[in-house]
């Protein structure tokens, strides 16, 4: 029989399940933490670099800053010299503007630290081992490439974040066939909304930068159509995102599996997620280098054998039954 304790007048059950969560304050500790060291190592990564060496996220934050100046943000980006224009919906520029009062060198670095703080406040909401999550090399490549992916992640797991689907609607769509919620899509809606008040020709233009863009779907790269088996377990969450991330265009970084966590239910299949991805960035340091899409080819294979194949076999043990709709996030509290 579980202990007792008085509080305020009334007893309040205490379980060894609940104890043992960790607490809002220490979760919000590590996350500061976490956020700090992320920002920190973006700052000094690009101080580092050889002038005209641009992360993902440069080009949104220079449309962010035309926004903010009543100009167009896509026609402040153009091929040549920028390497690739906005590829991106008003949704991203628009949470982009706050960032976008800060100098680049600093936006980098606190944009790359809010995402990663979310993220780890959210995936310890049971336990302290999903941080392997953010010590494996897909959450390093994220900050790398400052990208949006930690935020999506954690917009996926907390129903009030869900409109942060919205930046990236390829991936926002995967994430949210998973775990489908109407906050997301009332959210994503009122975003959009106030993207066509700000900039009505927004959508034109969007599309006229995605024009030419290497992304492909994995279902038309080799044995990619085998991610469609997951369709086997539609039920399950698991199981129709793996089926969506067949079909979306994307790149073959290792920061694009970073939606994978979501697969992980115990402490074990954590600890193998950052290993697989330690040692695919190893593998991909020896093959092809240069700006993607070079070694696209060799790093699909490598993607496929260690990340989607191994989730596509996890995806299959388990039993095809589930919600549609489930009542509340993932959880990440198994042993």
């Amino acid at each position: 029989m579980a202990p007792r304790v008085a509080a305020q007048g009334r007893d309040r059950r205490v379980t060894p399940e609940s104890s043992s969560h960790p607490t809002r304050r220490a979760r919000a500790a590590a996350a500061v933490i976490a956020g700090i060291i992320a920002g920190v190592f973006v700052v000094v990564l690009y101080s580092r670099q050889a002038a005209g060496v641009v992360s993902d996220w440069d080009a949104t934050w220079t449309g962010a800053r035309a926004l903010l100046e009543g100009k167009s943000p896509y026609a402040a980006v153009q091929m040549p010299p920028w390497p690739w224009r906005i590829n991106y919906p008003i949704p991203a520029v628009l949470l982009s503007t706050p960032f976008a009062l800060l100098p680049l060198w600093l936006a980098r670095g606190v944009f790359v630290g809010v995402g990663t703080a979310v993220f780890t406040f959210v995936v310890t909401r049971r336990a302290w081992w999903p941080l392997y999550f953010v010590l494996s090399p897909a959450m390093l490549w994220s900050w790398i490439a400052v990208k949006w992916e930690p935020l999506m992640v954690a917009a996926t797991l907390t129903p009030a974040l869900g409109w942060i689907l919205s930046v990236k609607p390829t991936q926002g769509f995967a994430l949210w066939s998973a775990y489908p919620r109407r906050e997301a899509v009332i959210g994503s809606v009122i975003l959009l909304a106030l993207g066509f008040a700000v900039y009505p020709p927004w959508v034109q233009e969007w599309l006229g930068s995605l024009a030419g863009t290497p992304h492909r779907p994995h279902l038309i790269r080799p044995l990619g159509f085998l991610l469609l088996l997951g369709l086997l377990r539609w039920r399950r969450p698991e199981g129709r995102l793996l089926a969506v991330l067949c079909v979306i265009p994307q790149t073959t970084a290792i920061y694009e599996v970073l939606p994978l966590t979501l697969l992980v239910r115990t402490r074990m299949e954590g600890a193998m997620y950052a290993a697989l991805t330690l040692l695919a960035h190893l593998l991909y340091l020896l093959g092809p280098q240069g700006p993607w899409p070079v070694g696209a080819e060799y790093q699909w294979w490598v993607m496929l054998a260690l990340f989607y194949a191994p989730a596509l076999a996890l995806v299959l043990r388990r039993p095809n039954v589930g919600p549609i709709v489930p009542e509340k996030p993932p959880d990440f509290g198994g042993e």
